[in-house]
């Protein structure tokens, strides 16, 4: 028995040694590869701002400044570990996409897709001031689950802000009216991916959603939650909903009113709630999965509306202007529509009732508006306002709400120095290089 031990002992002996080994190499060589890692200070409100001389980077947050050190000062002593980089691409300033408001308690919240957070200011903020505007409050820092944001909400009877993640995130963030830095939502719905714009009902407890690369609006219950599913979907061909962003709910005439960029697509679903598309094989062949092109439009629904649902209006075609219309408002005392035209960075303004190839009443347009890629748009009809968000501005600006032609606005509300370029990123997910020409090439 004694030699059978010892083959015994010399085989474990053996296997603790190549262990060894194998953990020895593993540690010795992690240490010199180490990942390059970005990591940003804790402050909950912080904002980056690059040095004009370009040699350091400064962290704006509640405790003042924190500057981080040119990383090529000192590199010879960076060899490993978290390796801060040369240079930053960066805007580091917010940038509005969404925009709601509340006339009674006399405030306005926008989205900002840029520092990924939401920004209130009282509604009579803003001014012909070239320096930032002061917000009342900020929303911002990974508790939020506010990333890619796009379209968001207020309900004043309940004092909440809805906040609608376009991408990543895939879910409604929903917050109380005084919700301020990095906390926790008091409530989240996951939604489709790349859902866009919100509008609610009070009167039926209810909110619908625009989906873009699905094409369909999703109707909800006002306090979904969770995995909770959609009480209604329309979509379908006869809809004529294609790559769908603002959407506003008529309660007083029990519609829906949706705009559309004219892009359809068919893609496999994303998320859980997404459309169920057949990928798999259909004849022996494999589903093709692809999309077309339509002229841009605003459709009208019946509040009721579900499946495959043909709209009770439609307006469409080269009359209109519709050029990638982003959000839109309605202005129930004047019977009106309002669109931000982004494609051509107007705001167009119609009849409630207009269908077919019908001319806007009026078109805000020209440099002396200010007008940038207009992401948002809002009509305060008490204040005779007409609010805009711009996305390639640092500014929301406030018109007269009968405004036309190449009106220059009442007052700006400016998240950065007046002049001030911005990056143009849009959820950038790859970069390249081309050598010949010496650029930096990113999809947004």
């Amino acid at each position: 028995m004694v030699p059978v031990r010892r083959a015994r002992l010399s085989t474990s002996l053996r296997l603790i040694a190549f262990f060894a080994v194998l953990a020895f190499c593993f540690f010795a060589f992690s240490g010199r590869r180490s990942p390059v890692v970005l990591t940003y200070p804790p402050t909950s409100l912080a904002r980056l701002a690059a040095d004009p001389a370009g040699d350091m980077c400064t962290w704006w947050g509640e405790s003042g400044p924190e500057v981080l050190a040119d990383p090529q000062a000192d590199s010879t002593t960076i060899t490993e570990g978290q390796l801060p980089p040369l240079r930053y691409v960066i805007d580091p300033y917010p940038t509005f996409n969404g925009i709601a408001l509340d006339t009674r308690a006399n405030r306005v919240v926008l989205s900002d897709e840029n520092r990924k957070s939401l920004l209130a200011y009282e509604r009579s903020a803003g001014g012909n001031s070239p320096t930032v505007t002061s917000p009342l409050w900020q929303i911002i820092g990974p508790q939020t689950e506010v990333g890619f944001i796009a379209g968001v909400e207020i309900d004043p009877e309940r004092r909440e802000i809805y906040a609608v993640n376009n991408d990543v995130e895939d879910r409604i963030a929903v917050f109380d009216y005084d919700a301020n830095g990095n906390l926790r939502p008091k409530r989240h719905l996951y939604v489709p991916h790349q859902s866009w714009g919100i509008s609610l009902n009070p009167a039926r407890q209810e909110m619908v959603i625009s989906v873009q690369q699905l094409s369909l609006l999703a109707v909800y219950r006002r306090d979904a939650n969770g995995m909770d599913a959609p009480l209604r979907v329309i979509k379908g061909a006869q809809t004529n909903l294609a790559d769908p962003h603002g959407v506003r709910w008529d309660a007083p005439h029990h519609e829906i009113i949706a705009a559309s960029h004219g892009n359809s697509t068919e893609i496999a679903p994303y998320t859980a709630y997404d459309a169920q598309t057949p990928s798999a094989e259909e004849n022996g062949e494999e589903k093709i999965l692809g999309g077309k092109f339509v002229p841009p439009s605003i459709n009208v629904f019946g509040e009721t509306a579900s499946g495959d649902a043909k709209p009770v209006r439609t307006i469409q075609g080269p009359n209109t202007k519709l050029n990638w219309p982003m959000g839109v408002d309605l202005d129930a005392p004047h019977d009106e529509i309002a669109v931000a035209n982004n494609g051509d960075n107007s705001v167009l303004v119609f009849r409630r009732t207009a269908r077919g190839d019908a001319a806007p009443l009026r078109v805000i347009r020209g440099a002396k508006t200010g007008i940038s890629s207009p992401m948002g748009v809002a009509i305060d009809a008490e204040h005779n306002e007409l609010w805009v968000a711009n996305y390639g501005d640092h500014t929301a600006l406030v018109f007269a709400r009968d405004a036309a032609g190449d009106a220059a606005p009442k007052r700006i509300i400016r998240n950065a120095p007046a002049g001030t370029p911005t990056g143009g990123f849009g959820n950038p997910y790859a970069v390249a290089y081309d050598s010949k020409r010496d650029q930096l090439l990113v999809p947004n």
